[in-house]
């Protein structure tokens, strides 16, 4: 049942409205975008989400907070252009990189349900990213947030570091650090590599988890030019805030703006970025021309970097790599993470449905609950979006 109290529509009635809505193309979508911004009625603009994505037979997850939005949708291509229309009329969504991007359809009903793909979630929250679960500190300005660099921009600095030349370098090359914002199942199966450059990657469980990682490594990074990224963005506003606010000796911070997934339209060949890009959807990952995979299965080694089977820790239940000869529905894996702490198998099967890892396009959660007045609070990645 809606928020309207009508019943959801079946599948054959949804395919028949997409197809009206997209022309019947057949051409499915998938949408990300996000906007920090001052939202001065959060209800009216989650209902107004709720009504006209309906309208559009789209699905996914929808976030609206007193501080922006955060949304990733999929349907036809033209009910996701229609939708960028009707957003970008708006001035609140002005600059606002609407990233859409053509796929299949989701095919595994189970992955769709668990990335939010088979029906339409619009919640209000108290704010887009939960940068720290500690409630005693203060969440950074976002007005603090790193420079933007295009990925243009971005390659450039990293070629001029890595060959040596700082002539496109915001500061010598000793001086340069690239910080990856994601969490460690993602970076498992795609990273940024340079030739010459310390990559720092934190190995997180979650996204509230960066901000002590942060502070456990601030000699490594004071002084220095942060180069940061993540999937598609917003990740790096609220971190990148967060290490500006230290102060002095950490104002150089630029992020990548539009995340790998605009670096990756920009360098098909994959640029300076190895492997694959984890994304909160049903494609679970998208590659470069380079199709290498550097992931490798837990339990034999093997070269594999596919989370399609949702295998995940029986402990954390953080998503692991397992490739299909190792898969058993009667086995429990332990992560790294939990393996480096000592931990042990417990009872929980991997092979149930569970929704401890929410994201959208980057943080939020993943609960299907359609819009109401209760004000709940987003979680963060591990926690997209």
């Amino acid at each position: 049942m809606d928020a309207t109290g009508a019943l959801p529509p079946t599948s054959t009635q949804e395919q028949q409205k997409q197809d009206e809505v997209g022309g019947g193309d057949g051409s499915y979508g998938v949408l990300l975008y996000y906007k920090y911004a001052d939202v001065p009625d959060a209800p009216a603009l989650a209902a107004f989400y709720e009504s006209r994505c309906r309208a559009l037979a789209l699905v996914g997850r929808v976030r609206v907070g007193p501080d922006g939005v955060n949304a990733t949708l999929g349907g036809r291509v033209a009910a996701l252009e229609k939708h960028i229309d009707e957003m970008s009329s708006n001035s609140l969504f002005d600059g606002t990189d609407f990233k859409l991007a053509s796929c299949e359809e989701p095919v595994d009903e189970r992955v769709a349900r668990e990335c939010g793909f088979t029906s339409l979630s619009v919640r209000l929250v108290k704010e887009l990213v939960t940068l720290c679960s500690n409630p005693s500190l203060t969440t950074p300005d976002i007005s603090f947030a790193g420079r933007h660099l295009s990925a243009a921009e971005f390659h450039s600095v990293l070629q001029s570091v890595g060959t040596g030349s700082d002539t496109e370098a915001p500061a010598g090359q000793n001086d340069v650090v690239v910080l990856d914002a994601r969490n460690l199942y993602e970076t498992r199966i795609g990273k940024f590599h340079v030739p010459n450059v310390e990559t720092l990657h934190p190995e997180i469980r979650q996204y509230s988890d960066l901000p002590l990682w942060i502070d456990e490594h601030t000699e490594k990074l004071r002084g220095k030019s942060i180069m940061m990224y993540c999937t598609g963005g917003i990740r790096c506003e609220m971190a990148s805030a967060y290490i500006r606010s230290k102060g002095e000796g950490f104002e150089n911070v630029f992020q990548l703006y539009g995340g790998i997934q605009r670096y990756l339209e920009q360098y098909p060949d994959g640029g300076y970025f190895d492997g694959k890009n984890f994304v909160f959807d049903h494609r679970i990952s998208v590659g470069s021309n380079k199709d290498n995979i550097l992931g490798t299965c837990l339990v034999c080694g093997s070269t594999y970097d596919d989370y399609s089977s949702r295998c995940r820790c029986s402990n954390c239940r953080m998503l692991v790599l397992v490739c299909s000869t190792c898969q058993d529905s009667t086995k429990e894996y332990v992560c790294e993470l939990c393996l480096k702490n000592g931990k042990q198998c417990c009872e929980i099967s991997v092979k149930q449905d569970c929704q401890a890892e929410p994201e959208l396009s980057e943080p939020s959660d993943i609960g299907k609950l359609s819009i109401s007045n209760k004000i709940s609070t987003s979680k963060a990645p591990g926690s997209n979006v």
